[in-house]
């Protein structure tokens, strides 16, 4: 692989720098601190440039040069560069920095503070003395405050981000899932309509052999004008069923590049076919549900919110608790009188001390914050009872579209072969005068049929495997 052209430009430069700083140091000896800077300075900036760049174009080049993708190259891409899968990343990444707050809270808190007044008496009456009211106090201090107890409310709150992280964290495991479920859902689309292309062709290049043969005994009045008008019309039709089945190989291409986040790119092939799982799938309906309810991500992300629902009845219930804090703090306080100054004042102390506060009745806040994270916790455990029931019911059906693939692919195969050779004896007999045009074009139909049915089946046999990994939660690529 040759190295990209930006790389190369930055080490042509490095040199070139190099030379120069040399010069310098001969000439000038004087500088070759100063020089030397510039040259470590230089180096460093030219290798982080060049490096971000290099980086950049293997990575465009690795793309390029990737000519033919199969699924699993697909599935990579898609992981790699799908706009819902970086966003979900930024909700993990934002649940930690939560998490990273809530054990701040276990850290004791530090404050400073500064105050300057300065006082001038405009009038006074009575004992007071005008002058000795014209002051300037300052004052200075610095503290510590430190949580002692606050009715596990700090650790629920700890906990609960952890919860937070968890079902974000899973949240994204059943966007990857989903993600591959629509890759591989496109993917066998494209394949069975690349398959569909190539009975198209193969079509085509029959029936328009049927129709020179017809015009031929046309042309030698051994066969009627409708039969030629026939093979016509069967041939205009298999060439636009092409046409058709071209547009859907176009159509799932740009779907792919869609999901793959990547832009529309002619020169690139996609490989394999119909044949991404082997067949025999051993799992019973009841194994698959059980591997579900234990692996399904999305059963994971709704556990968690259980979770954090129940650290909302705790942090409600720490609100009945009283909150005990050690102070401690440093102050400086200096107070200066403008004309009597044997009065002035300068005191510097520390102090320490326990503080206890108990909110004794906040209007029922905390009760009815505890009764909706109840009603939560309720809520959820019906949307599981849900999902479940669904899932099963997804399973128990990809399993008998499964059973039912498998049948037909045994029993398309064998039609195939069957097609094909009542197809050749139509047209032996039809060149030995003994068959209607009418009746090969009908084989031809039949050939036809049993290729498209053998595809249809293959391709509901992989979407039935696909429907089952997303249904049961296995991993990508598993």
């Amino acid at each position: 692989m040759s190295q990209p052209k930006h790389y190369l430009s930055h080490l042509k430069k490095f040199n070139t720098l190099s030379r120069v700083c040399s010069i310098n140091f001969f000439i000038f000896p004087d500088r070759i601190i100063f020089f030397s800077l510039i040259f470590i300075a230089a180096f460093i900036g030219y290798f982080l440039v060049g490096t971000v760049h290099c980086n950049v174009a293997f990575s465009n080049y690795a793309y390029a040069s990737e000519k033919v993708l199969s699924l699993n190259d697909c599935l990579k891409l898609g992981m790699a560069n799908n706009p819902k899968l970086t966003s979900a990343k930024f909700m993990i990444d934002a649940a930690q920095e939560e998490l990273n707050a809530a054990k701040a809270d276990f850290l004791p808190s530090v404050n400073a503070g500064a105050n300057y007044n300065n006082i001038n008496s405009i009038d006074a009456s009575g004992p007071t003395d005008m002058d000795y009211l014209d002051q300037q106090n300052t004052n200075y201090n610095i503290g510590i405050s430190q949580t002692l107890y606050a009715g596990n409310r700090i650790v629920n709150s700890r906990d609960r981000a952890v919860e937070r992280k968890k079902m974000f964290i899973e949240d994204k495991a059943y966007t990857q899932a989903e993600l591959a479920y629509q890759i591989k859902s496109v993917y066998f689309q494209l394949m069975k309509a690349k398959q569909d292309v190539q009975i198209g062709i193969d079509t085509v290049k029959r029936l328009e052999a049927d129709s020179k043969a017809v015009k031929a005994f046309y042309a030698k009045e051994m066969a009627a004008y409708a039969q030629v008008l026939q093979a016509e019309v069967d041939l205009a039709d298999a060439k636009q069923q092409l046409s058709r089945v071209k547009n859907t190989v176009d159509r799932k291409r740009a779907d792919i590049f869609v999901l793959m986040n990547q832009p529309f790119n002619p020169d690139i092939t996609f490989s394999g076919g119909l044949n991404y799982y082997g067949k025999g799938f051993k799992m019973t309906a009841e194994q698959c549900l059980a591997k579900a309810i234990a692996s399904r991500p999305d059963l994971k992300s709704m556990d968690h919110q259980i979770i954090m629902h129940e650290k909302d009845m705790e942090l409600a219930e720490g609100k009945y608790h009283p909150v005990v804090k050690l102070n401690a703090g440093y102050y400086d306080q200096d107070k200066d009188y403008d004309n009597y100054h044997a009065s002035n004042q300068e005191n510097t102390y520390w102090s320490a001390g326990v503080n206890l506060s108990w909110n004794l009745f906040d209007g029922g806040r905390a009760w009815y914050e505890k009764n909706r994270s109840k009603i939560d916790i309720k809520r959820i455990k019906e949307q599981v009872k849900d999902i479940k029931s669904r899932i099963e019911a997804g399973i128990i059906t990809a399993l008998l579209s499964l059973s039912e693939a498998e049948e037909r692919i045994k029993a398309t195969a064998d039609s195939i072969n069957a097609a094909k050779e009542y197809h050749d004896m139509e047209s032996k007999r039809f060149q030995a005068g003994i068959a209607t045009i009418s009746s090969v074009l009908d084989a031809q139909v039949r050939v036809t049929r049993a290729h498209s049915n053998y595809n249809q089946a293959l391709l509901d046999y992989q979407l039935a495997r696909a429907d089952l990994d997303f249904l049961t939660g296995s991993a990508v690529g598993e």
